[in-house]
């Protein structure tokens, strides 16, 4: 347990540190955009010196002049920084424990957050979303020929997945809808989920993503093994701000297996924490293959997204032979 705790601790770090230097890069370019602001940054970090001086010398009078520059020039530089202004003060990668991973009550929701993606991730989420973004899209892969009688198609199906996604990135805050991603091997949803994960993390927030496998093996491995207590498992669960579900119906299907995943998907829709899964099932299937109490779960409270078109790992092999 105690091994878990230090690596969530250093996966944290590792997240800050990535964000001051974000933050450092953010502070370079504004100071080339606006050469001044660096002056004025130099000059109050040197009256904060003086009025340092001047308080251990208990010269009220100098160290009030000194307050009255200074304020001055923090607003000289929020007119000149604008919108950007924030940048130019510190900032914590998370807020509400500055930094600490600790709160008075207890763990943070940060430390939470790496604790569950140690725990359930079930591969390196930051290395896989960087080639699977929005950006890297190929609508290419999806044919644009009529289905049936209908105007729609493969490729604008696609498209519309996609700028409905790209929108719930925008507006994840105010997100309400569950997603269930519904279709065939190879059709995008593992990459659409991944366009979301590099959307999300960002903008900073927290993110689970595990195959329904690797969930229910890693639940059963921390409390038979580790020895874990449910509060312990499932906590980190609800905590993160989104939980990405992968490929539900390949995992083993068992009364045990069913038992966990409804713990997990009930307990986050009674807290009303978004989710995401993605099955090669149709909703149909869904609940011939699951008990009614999981099933019920499923469709009714996630808004189906239907990915239609050929297997695209295959026409990526086609394309390469030819």
């Amino acid at each position: 347990m105690m091994k878990t705790y230090n690596e969530a601790f250093a996966l944290l770090q590792e997240k800050q540190n990535a964000y001051q230097f974000k933050l450092r890069q953010k502070k370079a370019a504004l100071y080339n955009q606006i050469p001044e602001l660096a002056d004025l940054d130099n000059e109050i970090n040197r009256l904060g010196v003086a009025m340092t001086r001047a308080t251990i010398a208990r010269e009220l009078d100098k160290t009030a002049a000194i307050r009255q520059q200074m304020s001055e020039l923090e607003a000289r530089k929020e007119d000149l920084a604008g919108e950007k202004a924030a940048l130019l003060s510190h900032s914590y990668y998370c807020s509400l424990c500055q930094d600490a991973g600790i709160l008075p009550e207890g763990i943070c929701a940060c430390l939470n957050q790496c604790l569950a993606e140690i725990s359930f991730s079930s591969y390196d989420l930051k290395t896989r979303a960087q080639r699977e973004t929005f950006e890297s899209f190929n609508p290419d892969y999806y044919s644009d020929q009529p289905i049936g009688s209908g105007a729609t198609n493969h490729r604008s199906n696609a498209l519309s997945i996609k700028q409905n996604m790209l929108k719930y990135c925008q507006n994840f805050e105010h997100i309400e809808d569950q997603l269930l991603f519904t279709g065939p091997p190879g059709v995008g949803k593992t990459f659409m989920s991944n366009c979301i994960v590099n959307k999300l993390t960002e903008k900073g927030y927290g993110i689970v993503y595990v195959t329904a496998a690797h969930l229910v093996a890693s639940i059963q491995d921390q409390l038979f093994r580790e020895k874990k207590t449910s509060t312990e498992i499932y906590e980190p669960l609800l905590l993160c701000d989104l939980l990405i579900i992968d490929d539900l119906g390949a995992e083993f299907s068992s009364e045990y297996s069913q038992k966990q995943l409804y713990e997990v998907i009930d307990s986050r829709l009674n807290a009303e924490k978004k989710m995401i899964i993605s099955s090669n099932l149709t909703v149909l299937k869904i609940k011939a293959l699951y008990d009614e109490r999981l099933s019920s779960r499923i469709s009714g409270y996630f808004k189906t997204i239907p990915f239609l078109g050929e297997d695209i790992r295959i026409l990526k092999a086609r394309r390469g032979r030819s």
